[in-house]
């Protein structure tokens, strides 16, 4: 995902000089948005419920603060999320994991092919599953509205800061005809994201109440770690309330455990999870806290 294919388009764009070369990256957003296949927030919902998956909390009582997960490019990994889930259910957060490729069709082989290469499914398009999941959250009676938090991996990520950024902006993802009125959330929690080229977050700024957490690698070899940290760096100069945790050694999905014992061992980093861990549990109980 370092290098997504997605800009071959702003030859075209390029084509038309001018305002159209200043503007290439949000011009090539609509442009790629408006080819985007689009449906109303009801089918996006109907599209994604069954592939979601809620767990209540093992403390506390209805109404419940919430997490919503979302995974990274190559598809919902139950093992790497239920490890995260059980964290907030834990601390009294219900959990609702969005799976957003298998309503799609994609198995992970494609998934790997096509969503990792920037190909399908971009984050603003995914953005969509973001106003579907949190509208269902929302019309859930055992759900606190107020202390809702939106969660990303990777792809992910990038998806919920899409989704900040075009909030921000007023305007809807692409991948909607229609959209309510954009929920105020408690917050974010966004792990190492892609940030590159394609992003809204390039463009828009997002609003300061919005209290997020981001974890970036500094060693990561599937998105540009250091380009991550300038783009977080740069919202914070611009007002977004972003606490920043840098891990200069760690690579991509350092915190995913199940991967001991496999071939993608080598990813995982007990200490920077442990830290992240505690990180997360921290920020999830200073969002409870919060009135």
């Amino acid at each position: 995902m370092k290098r997504p294919l997605i800009f071959a388009v702003a030859a075209v764009l390029l084509s038309c000089g001018g305002a159209a070369y200043v503007n290439r990256e949000p011009l090539t957003l609509d442009y790629l948005g408006a080819r985007t296949l689009k449906r109303t927030l009801a089918e996006q919902q109907a599209l994604l419920q069954p592939f979601i998956q809620i767990s209540t909390p093992t403390v506390g009582a209805a109404p419940y603060p919430a997490v919503i997960q979302f995974h990274g490019c190559a598809g919902y990994s139950a093992d790497f999320m239920d490890q995260w889930a059980k964290r907030a259910t834990d601390l009294g957060f219900a959990v609702i994991a969005v799976d957003s490729n298998s309503p799609r069709g994609l198995d992970r082989e494609t998934a790997l092919s096509s969503v990792c290469k920037g190909k399908l499914l971009l984050g603003q398009e995914r953005a969509g599953d973001v106003v579907a999941a949190l509208d269902i959250a929302l019309q859930r009676d055992d759900i606190d509205k107020a202390h809702i938090v939106l969660a990303g991996w990777s792809h992910g990520a990038w998806s919920v800061m899409d989704y900040l950024a075009l909030t921000a902006a007023g305007k809807r993802p692409p991948s909607l005809r229609d959209a309510p009125t954009p929920a105020g959330i408690a917050g974010a929690v966004l792990f190492y994201p892609y940030c590159g080229a394609g992003t809204w977050s390039r463009v828009h700024r997002w609003k300061a109440d919005v209290d997020t957490l981001a974890f970036v690698a500094g060693k990561d070899t599937v998105v540009d770690g250091a380009e991550c940290r300038g783009r977080f760096e740069k919202l914070r100069r611009d007002g977004a309330a972003i606490d920043l945790i840098y891990y200069e050694n760690a690579d991509h999905v350092f915190d995913n455990e199940s991967l001991v014992g496999g071939p993608y061992e080598h990813y995982y980093d007990a200490d920077y999870a442990a830290d992240a861990a505690r990180r997360y549990d921290a920020y999830l109980e200073r969002v409870r806290a919060r009135r």
